[in-house]
């Protein structure tokens, strides 16, 4: 119910404050699970995410989120997903996103695994390529553009400007089940998926 509240008062506020724009809703599957995969810069990220997409979408965040005052229990009770990023293998809150998958529903995870520092995409770690590897879903690109220029992580609060959110065709990884945990060939899955970001980034620069 908090969702079906938050969300659209979400919406109306991103798009008065920060003139948000999204582009390629046509493919974020309508039906069935998926697992969006964006760009990290901005505590923005997690609630754009929300009211970007169509659908409704559990966030992977780090338990540290959840300490701010104001975010933090928003997030929490929107179906947020705590992980600890301390340990690269949470496999604790990997199994909770992959049960939210096998019920048919979207969950959103950022390969960089924590904000960036300079609105740069980072080395991904492989989290997103095991889980998409393990529950077959298909993988949806998402590149936020803006958020890092109107919330930085040096700074306190936001600043009004301009964010547009570009949404990639959904692909689908598969590997053998001997090489579902191998880091090789998860690296390879990750690396493919930054690069679909950054296509995404870089049509919305153009």
């Amino acid at each position: 119910m908090l969702y079906e509240l938050v969300v659209p008062v979400g919406r109306l506020w991103f798009r008065v404050f920060f003139r948000l724009h999204v582009i390629g809703l046509e493919n974020v599957p309508r039906h069935g699970p998926g697992l969006v995969c964006g760009n990290h810069c901005s505590y923005l990220d997690p609630m754009l995410a929300a009211v970007a997409l169509p659908r409704k979408i559990y966030n992977v965040s780090r338990k540290e989120i959840y300490q701010l005052p104001l975010l933090g229990p928003v997030i929490r009770r929107l179906g947020a997903v705590r992980i600890d990023r301390e340990s690269l293998a949470d496999k604790g809150a990997l199994q909770e996103v992959l049960a939210i998958m096998d019920h048919g529903d979207l969950c959103m995870i950022y390969p960089e695994g924590t904000r960036s520092p300079d609105g740069c995409l980072q080395d991904p770690h492989n989290g997103a390529a095991f889980l998409a590897v393990k529950s077959g879903a298909p993988v949806v690109p998402m590149a936020i553009i803006g958020s890092y220029e109107c919330w930085p992580r040096q700074r306190r609060v936001a600043r009004v400007g301009r964010i547009t959110v570009r949404i990639g065709q959904p692909v689908t990884y598969h590997l053998p089940p001997e090489h579902e945990s191998h880091r090789e060939d998860l690296t390879v899955i990750s690396i493919d998926i930054m690069s679909r970001i950054r296509t995404l980034q870089e049509q919305g620069h153009a």
